[in-house]
């Protein structure tokens, strides 16, 4: 019997067809156990070296898909906050090094490049969420292909916008985070992760709080000017 591979990623890969795979199979799931068990099965299907490709996808359901699509997929991630199975990737304890045989997502995101490269190492750290994962990568790289500032800036922006087409889901991933900024996770989150979850958390929650107000909450923690060095042309 032939031992199975790794899942990688085709050279140029489907990225909208798989974003409206994950819209369709929320919108149309018959319950809430469904819509957790799909991104459940997702991210297994992925694994930790491919998470990223994960937020690619949600990515383009926030920038791409109509209002009724973000919902969909904010309220199925609703789904996975409340039953403790929100869809995570591992990565190496701050400080540890990139796996040299990590799979690059070199594929497009909105008609420019892929918001990321290869994954950290996944060796011993604790599950990360989309957002807590994307900041403990960009707070602790360990590696070349960790995210620039502005990638990093797009990429939160969309993922809090999308979280943010859900009351629920904004008020429980912000409990989230706060509780997360409290909770080294045996090493997996520096010290300046937590800071940024827990100055994110703040903003997103503030009275007209807003996901662009939250993720410079975030950048000023972890530095970088992200896209409002970019001006009007972010579309922020």
């Amino acid at each position: 019997m032939e031992t199975p591979t790794a899942p990688t990623l085709k050279a140029e890969p489907q990225w909208d067809a798989a974003a409206q795979l994950l819209v369709d199979g929320c919108a149309h799931a018959p319950d809430a156990t469904y819509r957790a068990d799909l991104l459940e099965r997702l991210c297994l299907a992925l694994g930790d070296q491919l998470y990223p490709a994960f937020l690619n996808v949600l990515c383009i359901v926030s920038e791409r898909g109509t209002p009724a699509a973000q919902v969909a997929v904010a309220d199925a991630l609703v789904d996975a906050l409340r039953s403790g199975r929100l869809p995570a990737g591992r990565r190496a304890a701050w400080g540890a090094g990139r796996d040299p045989g990590a799979v690059a997502i070199n594929a497009r995101l909105g008609g420019s490049n892929a918001p990321f490269g290869p994954g950290p190492r996944s060796v011993l750290g604790a599950a990360l969420g989309p957002v807590e994962y994307l900041c403990a990568w960009y707070a602790e790289p360990n590696g070349v292909d960790a995210p620039s500032a502005s990638s990093f800036d797009r990429t939160l922006l969309a993922l809090l916008r999308l979280l943010s087409q859900s009351e629920r889901a904004r008020t429980l991933y912000a409990a989230r985070l706060n509780a997360l900024a409290e909770d080294p996770l045996d090493g997996t989150l520096s010290r300046r992760a937590r800071q940024a979850l827990q100055a994110l958390a703040a903003a997103w929650q503030a009275i007209n709080g807003s996901p662009a107000a939250a993720v410079d909450a975030a950048l000023k923690v972890l530095g970088g000017t992200g896209l409002r060095a970019l001006g009007p042309a972010a579309g922020r």
